[in-house]
């Protein structure tokens, strides 16, 4: 099981949120993924949300399925796209996009300072895949400055996660 991080609980929270916003049930939204082709429990949902372990997708759906308005920058990635992983993919692309100046190699530098020693070749491959956690994913966006998220969590509680999670100078 992953350790709970400040990461990992900020994705338990931001989950929750999207769910209460719209007043969604665990049961509903898994019966909403079956629909979809996917073998969730309403058990094995609240154990991916609770251990802050559910992928950006997850995310994605709750939006989709709930009706709520994504964050403006993920709009057009949220309807062109049919596929969810790549739904993600091209949600991370947007904001990378924001800061062409950024390269995979820059933002996994950046991660690394707040103690994620995630190479550059695994995070390229997260991100182009859309296999991406959501704890990974809101470092990415805490890394990039983005406030894609505010509807779900305060850019302060990504500051503070970021910095909980920086190692300590000895």
């Amino acid at each position: 099981m992953e350790a709970s991080t400040p990461w990992t609980r900020l994705a338990t929270r931001v989950l929750r949120v999207a769910l209460a916003r719209k007043d969604l049930t665990y049961a509903q939204l898994a019966t909403s993924l079956v629909g979809l082709g996917h073998t969730e429990t309403e058990r094995s949902l609240i154990l991916k949300v609770t251990r802050g372990t559910a992928k950006l997708e997850l995310l994605l759906h709750i939006i989709d399925i709930s009706s709520a308005r994504p964050p403006a920058l993920w709009s057009v990635a949220m309807r062109t796209e049919r596929h969810w992983g790549r739904r993600a993919a091209a949600v991370l692309s947007a904001e990378l996009g924001q800061q062409p100046w950024v390269t995979p190699d820059e933002l996994a530098q950046r991660l690394r300072r707040f103690g994620n020693g995630i190479s550059e070749k695994t995070l390229v491959t997260h991100i182009s895949d859309g296999s991406l956690s959501l704890a990974l994913a809101l470092q990415c966006l805490a890394a990039l400055g983005s406030t894609s998220l505010e509807r779900y969590i305060d850019a302060e509680d990504l500051i503070e996660a970021g910095r909980a999670s920086v190692p300590q100078i000895r």
